[in-house]
């Protein structure tokens, strides 16, 4: 007597979740968010619809172990003078290479690349900057764009150092002892400071002082006027963004 052999597909079956429970775990083990795995190192300052400001910091000499970056454009702005850092990008083209000491009031746009990397701070000077990440603007340059720091800040300034894809990058000094208004414009926008100031949004009426490196978000049409403090100069960047729907939630959190 011969028999059928035995069906064999739930043990295919079982077979074949261990398998893919292994790859989502490969997987989550391969994504590395620096936000939860290096808080130290990488937070979240501001979130909307349209941004997502981190806060980076390496402390001299810090080695900071491998983690991953989304692949959108982005804007670096550097809030101090920094020491030479090592990056070594890992995956399947891995590679490295040494980034020069930043300039406080500097920044750098770089279309989106999905980044995979370790850091290695070279130097005794702490690096900080802001990783502010474009959730909706897709550059069309390929080579990254840098905006130096301005040599002085004794004279007032407004002008625009940088456009590309709906984003205009606004550089603004406001001289001590006078006032300067950030004019509205039919779009939102981030200012990013590099100098302590207060802040009087027209539609609040209420001043604000804002440290070094802090952010704040400007509504589509709403103009502010900056103060600088009594011994120093304002300086800050505007990053002015795209329209987007309605519908989309803009305020943001911090």
């Amino acid at each position: 007597m011969s028999y059928w052999p035995r069906p064999r597909t739930v043990r295919n079956r079982g077979m074949l979740a261990l398998l893919i429970a292994a790859s989502l775990s490969s997987m989550a083990i391969y994504a590395q968010d620096p936000l939860k795995t290096l808080p130290n190192n990488y937070r979240s300052v501001f979130d909307n619809a349209a941004l997502t400001v981190i806060r980076a910091h390496y402390g001299p000499h810090e080695k900071i172990p491998v983690h991953d970056h989304a692949g959108v454009s982005t804007v670096f702005v550097y809030l101090n003078d920094s020491s030479p850092v090592r990056i070594d990008h890992d995956g399947n083209n891995q590679f490295s290479v040494v980034r020069p000491p930043t300039v406080m009031g500097s920044f750098r746009v770089v279309a989106g690349m999905a980044e995979r990397h370790s850091i290695e701070n070279l130097g005794d000077k702490s690096s900080d900057f802001l990783r502010i990440e474009l959730k909706q603007v897709s550059f069309q340059q390929g080579e990254a764009f840098r905006g130096k720091a301005p040599q002085s800040l004794q004279q007032s300034l407004d002008t625009v150092e940088f456009t590309d894809s709906g984003v205009q990058i606004e550089r603004i000094i406001c001289a001590a002892a006078s006032r300067c208004m950030i004019k509205p414009v039919q779009a939102p926008s981030l200012l990013v400071a590099f100098t302590p100031l207060s802040m009087v949004a027209d539609e609040e009426q209420q001043r604000e002082a804002i440290e070094a490196g802090a952010v704040r978000w400007l509504p589509s049409s709403q103009s502010a006027t900056v103060i600088p403090n009594a011994a120093s100069s304002a300086h800050l960047l505007r990053i002015i963004l795209p329209m987007v729907p309605a519908t989309e939630k803009l305020s943001g959190k911090n």
